[in-house]
């Protein structure tokens, strides 16, 4: 029988018992060995993203058929993913009173910081005057924070992402829209509102 090493006590005063186990003879695979997990149905179609655009179109034009505009993006980019997360925490620390919205210059871009802490500051103060206004007897001892319900993100272009944050304020629904651009290797937000 395959050991691997226990310590128990059997008593008080006692040295523990020790014995050893052998390990597994396969390891589990590792994450860049496992099959990708693929979520195709039978009814699916086919995209060919390997083929070239029409020479004919303009960046700007609408592929006949689309029904869109402009080129939509294939995803958004790992770092775009967590710096539109960190960027959201910072934001939701503001609205629940953790930390002040000038805190949010330093994740700015610099032309635009003053306007992303002004939007920051006027967040907070709708959600505390949403929780003041909350009558005396319906009102918790204890505020319940704001939450992320769920993040919508779009890369429009390679380093400059835009995400839709749904949040949920004491029995309210809030939208949180933001823009976050590369400036000098970092990701800075130029953009914030709350709706």
């Amino acid at each position: 029988m395959p050991r691997t090493l226990e310590a128990t006590r059997s008593g008080p005063g006692q040295q523990p018992t020790i014995s050893l186990r052998r390990t597994p003879r396969c390891e589990p695979p590792f994450d860049d060995e496992l099959e990708p997990t693929v979520w195709a149905t039978a009814h699916q179609l086919a995209l060919n993203l390997a083929q070239p655009a029409p020479a004919d179109l303009d960046p700007g034009a609408t592929a006949p058929g689309s029904g869109g505009a402009g080129h939509s993006p294939a995803g958004v980019s790992a770092d775009a993913r967590l710096a539109v997360r960190r960027f959201v925490r910072a934001c939701v620390e503001v609205l629940n009173g953790y930390r002040p919205a000038i805190h949010l210059r330093r994740l700015a871009r610099p032309l635009e910081a003053s306007e992303v802490v002004a939007q920051g500051t006027a967040a907070f103060h709708r959600v505390s005057e949403l929780r003041a206004a909350q009558p005396a007897d319906h009102r918790p001892r204890r505020r319940p924070p704001v939450a992320v319900l769920h993040v919508r993100l779009c890369e429009p272009r390679p380093g400059a992402v835009e995400a839709a944050v749904a949040l949920l304020t004491v029995d309210r629904t809030w939208a949180l829209a933001l823009r976050l651009e590369m400036h000098q290797e970092v990701w800075r937000a130029t953009t914030l509102r709350l709706i």
